[in-house]
């Protein structure tokens, strides 16, 4: 029997056996297997596994979608961040925080090293962490996982209570001495991190064999946590006993057991965290009643139970006082943290379920006090602590109470059926991600420290950020409710917003129109953050009038997306993402914008071939497959990329087509039209119907 007689489910048995360069020399070998060289469940299998990439339930992808993240990943991922830098959490230090990004938010020493930063920059010295595959932010820190299971910390974990010295440079998270550390050389199950979750002041790791480690300072070892009442059993993921996934909360955390469910306990004590002499730390715990169902065991469990109402538990987060999770049965539940809770079993949250056969919860994000519950239908439904409470006290109740609004989900109209994938929150602010690549923000930065990452002061009010008492909000219009204000990654749009402001050589032009500014005339602000949005939007097809396809790029889109986010996160004041940036593709974007176009390529980073996976497995298999495997992975691409920024140092002062662009002049909703004499500016799409 030959390989193509086979059918597809023994093929795809057979598939995550091969490497990429072995999967793709065996479907070139004949047409029959040609058809599966895209085959989805092998390039998400090979994706997910190598580069160590943390589950997304909403991430659709085809096939092709998924060999793209596998070759991007290896060569493109880069991490950015904005908003409160006080404990050097951001990664960069206040020389290359340049206005417009943002002020020091405090005074005394240090106060001008680690400024905050109002729109995203890049983290320092990230070639020492290797290959990023998520980015997590603690309270007062920024946490990376590289591909190999490695632990990189910016800032501290605790400031309070361990007041180390704020560093922006990448440190790694460390593990007792009879615990080898996994490297790029030297693998070790029990300290390679497949999943980690960073709470407020402490981080939680589940390695590949699956004992959970917890670090609650930056400058010590990791202790190991066992439980007084609960056995876990190392068996890499599988079989009763095995932790499948961990959840650090504000002062708690919680992990799932299979066969037990979720189990809670309070932090590691700072005395535990101290003590060299011990691995790990024996900790009280308790079992969220009613959570450990599993499907397949269903006929094991006989009649009706708290566990077969409940039903199987996919996701749980931890908040401030509450474990929040949803079940295999469309439902939400809610139940207290205190290891002294009275309350009997979890409490569900009616009002995010509908009785409908194509409704289905599949997923449920949240930090802090603040959570989001995403509906196959596209729709995103928020609540808080308070919501959560109030469920708790009705459940306690002798008399049946009405679920007035108090029991509602907040409802954004930017968030319904608009893609979005996943929410990050901090303190007073949050992000959505959406399946384009796009981040969108809302709510409020404390003081401007920029945790939005729209843009600073002046800028941010062009943006639709308008000052509130002594922050700044995001105002969407009501006339554009489902608008975004999307965080921008290009720094030639940052340049852009700045000449706006300031509209060199057309001050008496624009100053009329900047008095709109200060003080705020809200409505105009809002009618300049939709301008704004759109030619953002728009930014990769180059200045109206001269917008032109070559060869190169033969339609309107080939350019779109040289920065796309994989994973948002957001803590306290500020916010991090993981981003694939197409160097040749962003480069070529910026040329539309240049006067006189140059062949510079701005910045390129440099990875050790050693760094990859892909390297590391062909690199015994001859030097033409090296090759085949080096094109494949862009990294042929990226070497010529490199070669011809060191040749092209580009210009220092680059001249660009916006020179000229003055503040737009735009008609506001009430009818009237902005100061000025400049013409009414054009609207990409058409003006807003101000009266929807």
């Amino acid at each position: 029997m030959l390989l193509t007689d086979l059918p597809l489910d023994i093929l795809v048995l057979i598939f995550p056996y091969l490497s990429a360069p072995d999967f793709l020399s065996l479907s070139s070998s004949s047409k029959a297997l040609l058809t599966y060289r895209q085959e989805p469940s092998f390039w998400h299998g090979l994706t997910a596994e190598t580069f160590r990439l943390p589950p997304q339930p909403l991430l659709r992808a085809d096939g092709a979608r998924w060999q793209w993240l596998y070759k991007s990943l290896a060569t493109q991922s880069r991490v950015f961040t904005w908003g409160n830098n006080e404990k050097g959490n951001l990664g960069h230090s206040a020389h290359v925080i340049q206005n417009p990004p943002g002020r020091a938010l405090r005074r005394g020493p240090g106060a001008l090293r680690y400024q905050s930063a109002a729109v995203p920059l890049e983290i320092q010295n990230e070639t020492v962490v290797g290959i990023v595959s998520d980015v997590q932010c603690g309270g007062w820190s920024t946490v990376l996982l590289n591909h190999f299971g490695q632990l990189f910390i910016v800032g501290v974990l605790n400031a309070e209570i361990f007041p180390s010295r704020a560093t922006v440079d990448s440190t790694r998270l460390t593990f007792p001495p009879g615990y080898p550390p996994t490297t790029k050389d030297r693998y070790d199950p029990a300290t390679a991190i497949r999943r980690y979750s960073v709470g407020r002041s402490h981080v939680l790791g589940l390695s590949d064999s699956g004992k959970i480690w917890e670090w609650s300072n930056n400058n010590l070892k990791a202790k190991f946590v066992k439980f007084i009442s609960v056995d876990i059993t190392e068996n890499h993921g599988q079989g009763r006993g095995s932790v499948t996934r961990v959840a650090a909360g504000w002062a708690g955390s919680s992990a799932y057991i299979t066969g037990c469910g979720i189990v809670f306990w309070k932090n590691m004590p700072g005395s535990a965290g101290a003590d060299s002499e011990t691995d790990g730390y024996l900790t009280q715990s308790k079992i969220v009643p009613g959570t450990s169902y599993q499907r397949h065991q269903a006929q094991s469990l006989g009649g009706p139970s708290l566990d077969t109402r409940i039903g199987e538990v996919i996701n749980h987060i931890v908040l401030d006082h509450y474990i929040v999770f949803i079940t295999h049965k469309n439902k939400v539940f809610v139940y207290p943290v205190d290891i002294d809770s009275l309350i009997a079993e979890p409490v569900e949250l009616r009002t995010f379920s509908e009785d409908s056969p194509d409704f289905r919860i599949e997923d449920i994000q949240g930090q802090m006090c603040n959570f989001g519950v995403f509906s196959s239908n596209g729709l995103v439904l928020l609540g808080n602590s308070n919501l959560l409470k109030a469920f708790v006290e009705e459940s306690q109740s002798t008399t049946q109470r009405p679920l007035d609004e108090r029991y509602q989900p907040r409802v954004i109209p930017a968030l319904q059926k608009s893609s979005v994938i996943s929410l990050a929150f901090g303190d007073y602010h949050f992000h959505a991600l959406h399946s384009d690549g796009t981040i969108s923000s809302y709510g409020t930065e404390p003081r401007g420290c920029g945790a939005l990452g729209l843009a600073s002061t002046d800028l941010a009010s062009l943006r639709g950020a308008t000052p509130f008492n002594d922050d700044r909000r995001v105002s969407l219009p009501p006339w554009n409710r489902d608008g975004r204000r999307t965080v921008w990654f290009e720094q030639e749009k940052i340049m852009w917003l700045s000449h706006l402001s300031t509209n060199k050589g057309y001050e008496n032009e624009a100053e009329q129109r900047l008095r709109l500014v200060r003080p705020v005339v809200e409505e105009a602000c809002q009618v300049w953050g939709e301008w704004l949005e759109r030619e953002g939007r728009a930014w990769h097809l180059g200045p109206r009038e001269t917008t032109t396809f070559t060869d190169e790029t033969p339609d309107a889109d080939a350019d779109d997306g040289a920065y796309f986010a994989l994973k948002i996160t957001a803590a306290g004041w500020h916010s991090g993402a993981l981003v694939l940036v197409d160097e040749k593709k962003a480069e070529r974007v910026r040329q539309k914008w240049l006067v006189q176009p140059t062949s510079s390529i701005k910045k390129s980073h440099t990875y050790n071939d050693e760094q990859s996976p892909l390297i590391q497995a062909v690199s015994g298999a001859g030097m033409w497959l090296y090759e085949i495997g080096r094109r494949f992975l862009g990294l042929t691409e990226r070497d010529a990329l490199q070669t011809e920024n060191k040749e092209n140092l580009g210009d220092e002062n680059p001249t660009y087509v916006w020179g000229n662009d003055v503040l737009p002049r735009l008609r506001l909703p009430s009818g009237e039209v902005m100061p000025g004499t400049a013409p009414l500016a054009e609207w990409r799409g058409g003006e807003p119907d101000f009266n929807g």
